[in-house]
């Protein structure tokens, strides 16, 4: 035989005779203040150039001021690579078995092992690791050229600080400081704020200081 079941009865101490539930915690809660943010970065719309902030680890986002697409991931340019407009906040290589010519280049940071020809600006660093003959010209805040790189740049260069190592030929200003290491050749006219010359480094052409 089956014991019958007899409920306990709740008895509310509440004048509208509602039943509270005691010690409830929320299923989840938002983390303390300063603590669980996602880390942010700022990056520059490439058609209205205002400032956005987006998450580190974002591919893409879309401007908050105009709504346009920002790309922000890596992207390769190899030998059988057809497009010459590039638009991106991540870096940019340009491949060893490459040869392009007519690029527009914008992005972030960009290396090339391989040969390229156009119009690079990067807001981070420009690293050239092989010969080249640019028709274009270079803006970048850190321009590096690499040992055994004989670079000619026809278009001109505009960066912060440039670092070479190879051999370099061309017209660059420099908001701050170009240094030519040992060994290392430029051939051209500077504009920059300081240009230091290690023992054995050659610079053949005008210098112009500028004024702080």
């Amino acid at each position: 035989m089956k014991a019958q079941f007899h409920p306990i009865p709740r008895i509310s101490e509440h004048p509208s005779g509602k039943i509270f539930r005691k010690d409830v915690s929320m299923p989840w809660s938002l983390p303390p203040k300063g603590e669980g943010a996602v880390p942010m970065k700022q990056v520059q719309c490439f058609v209205c150039r205002q400032m956005c902030n987006v998450p580190k680890s974002a591919i893409s986002a879309k401007c908050l001021h105009c709504a346009s697409y920002i790309k922000m991931d890596d992207i390769s340019l190899h030998a059988r690579t057809h497009r010459t407009f590039v638009r991106t906040w991540g870096t940019v290589t340009i491949r060893a078995n490459a040869d392009l010519k007519g690029l527009d280049v914008e992005c972030l940071h960009l290396v090339m092992h391989g040969r390229g020809s156009g119009k690079f600006r990067c807001q981070g660093l420009c690293k050239i690791k092989s010969d080249q003959h640019i028709s274009g010209m270079i803006e970048a805040q850190r321009l590096v050229i690499e040992k055994k790189a004989k670079v000619t740049v026809v278009g001109g260069m505009m960066v912060k600080d440039c670092q070479i190592n190879g051999v370099l030929e061309g017209q660059i200003k420099a908001s701050n400081v170009i240094t030519i290491r040992r060994n290392a050749k430029f051939l051209g006219d500077i504009v920059a704020r300081q240009l230091v010359i290690e023992e054995g480094g050659i610079h053949q052409g005008a210098f112009t200081k500028l004024s702080d």
